[in-house]
């Protein structure tokens, strides 16, 4: 499915176990209750729960007696395993009947304002509106929620709103739905053309989509009659690029959002991306402002350069990072983070950086102490330093893995499968290459010869295939606190 049961996990409870349920199942064999049961931590009576109710949201999803599970005593098996359309539009619909989506969407329509009004429409109690809207604050943090005497209302500044509802629809949905009704979609591919045939780019399809979020949830605020603050906007009278974009997009925005308020507010935004910095005339204008007070970022940029040559203290390694290229990735990473502090994550860069945390402890502990007065390691400048600096060797720790090779190739060939064996494994384990199979962590051999059950052998032919890479990454997985 096009998302994962853990990103639900502190969203809807009820959704995440049965996420990951279906994902459990999605092998096609046959489970047993007890095992699936022992799998999510539950008991088979919630476990039977959610197999029931998961069946009759199937029902009201295809409007047809069609099963969801073939069911063979204790044991269940799952009809529609690996037909991945399926199983994303019933995901997508999971989700738009969850209580918690449900009450959002009313919020941000603004059709509902009190606990007494929302109470009426989803034609729940007052108390269970309350607990859920409890439990899904922590999710909602930035829009900084509250109640009111029985009124539910958004604290946080508009921009912020803008900025997260995107964020918060992308991850939900990924562009397999469109939950910014009654806004048309042509519209909004109108303007998201225009966009990127202003700063000279041509985004892949995934980006094209998540660019119309960003898009639609400024319009969609707008026409609602929501005001942005004017933080920014004497800055941006002045500036020559941001002038020419609005000259440009006027064209084809509505006639609502031609204002140079939620101009402004979507330029800066865009800003917060690294692919908008791609023409070098433009990456220039675009240095320039955010060289200027309020933003100040690239003297940001560049007092956190001169902490960071401090503290590596290391002329080549250094050296190193500045050859890495990263300068747009991290000033769009400062000017996201000045401009949203409170938004501790940026689409599904979070999940991206959770494997390098886990592999990399004195990496993290690091850049984590660089960062200590930035928001520390919830912030998008936590994963993106993090990201740049675990390309250089000398900062990380790599596990060391002993390979035994024993083959009956030429010695040459054996050369190039040693090459290619370290270049596979280079972002993740230091290559040794062990004289005793006592001193190994695993075996390659084109002959098994070893029937030794404290090193994983492998078998290979005289080169190694796509299928051999694929044994081998199973043989390793766990090693070293490495997870495929």
């Amino acid at each position: 499915m096009y998302i994962e049961a853990l990103e639900l996990q502190n969203y809807e409870k009820e959704i995440y176990f049965g996420v990951r349920l279906l994902e459990l199942m999605d092998d096609g064999q046959t489970h047993k209750k007890s095992d699936l049961a022992k799998a999510l931590t539950l008991d088979t009576r919630s476990v039977q729960r959610l197999l029931e109710d998961l069946g009759k949201n199937y029902l009201r999803f295809t409007e047809a007696d069609l099963p969801l599970f073939e069911k063979n005593g204790n044991s269940y098996r799952l009809l529609i395993a690996n037909q991945t359309m399926e199983q994303n539009q019933f995901l997508v619909d999971l989700i738009r009947h969850s209580l918690a989506y449900r009450l959002l969407d009313l919020l941000i329509a603004g059709n509902v304002r009190t606990i007494k009004e929302l109470s009426e429409k989803l034609f729940r109690s007052e108390s269970t509106i309350r607990r859920k809207l409890k439990e899904i604050r922590k999710e909602l943090a930035p829009l900084q929620l509250t109640i009111e005497r029985g009124e539910v209302i958004f604290n946080a500044p508009e921009a912020v709103i803008r900025m997260y509802l995107s964020v918060y629809y992308w991850r939900l949905f990924r562009g397999k739905d469109w939950p910014f009704a009654p806004l048309q979609h042509e519209l909004v591919e109108k303007v998201s053309r225009a966009i990127q045939r202003f700063f000279q780019v041509d985004l892949n399809p995934i980006k094209e989509q998540r660019l119309e979020y960003l898009v639609a949830a400024h319009l969609l605020r707008e026409v609602q009659h929501y005001p942005l603050e004017k933080d920014h906007q004497n800055v941006l009278k002045n500036d020559p690029l941001f002038k020419a974009f609005s000259r440009q997009l006027k064209v084809v925005m509505p006639p609502y959002f031609r204002k140079q308020g939620p101009l402004g507010n979507l330029f800066l935004n865009l800003l917060t991306r690294e692919e908008y910095y791609h023409e070098p005339a433009i990456t220039e204008k675009i240095h320039r402002l955010l060289a200027k007070a309020p933003f100040s970022v690239i003297a940001e940029v560049e007092t956190m350069y001169q902490l960071l040559e401090k503290k590596i203290n290391d002329a080549p390694t250094w050296k190193k990072f500045q050859t890495l290229q990263a300068e747009n990735y991290l000033i769009s990473g400062h000017l996201y983070h000045r401009l949203f502090p409170m938004i501790r994550f940026n689409i599904n860069g979070k999940a991206f950086w959770t494997m390098v945390t886990q592999q990399q402890p004195r990496l993290v502990a690091f850049v984590a102490d660089i960062l200590a007065d930035q928001g520390g390691s919830e912030s998008i400048l936590f994963g993106r330093y993090l990201s740049v600096l675990r390309r250089l060797p000398e900062l990380t720790v790599q596990p060391v893995l002993r390979i035994f090779l024993q083959t009956d190739l030429p010695e040459f060939e054996e050369l190039i499968l040693k090459e290619d064996v370290r270049r596979f494994l280079a972002n993740d384990f230091q290559v040794v290459f062990a004289e005793t199979l006592t001193n190994s962590d695993l075996c390659l051999t084109t002959s098994l010869l070893y029937d030794n059950d404290d090193v994983p052998t492998l078998a290979i032919t005289q080169e190694l295939r796509m299928t051999d890479y694929f044994a081998l990454l199973r043989l390793l997985q766990g090693f070293g606190g490495k997870s495929f």
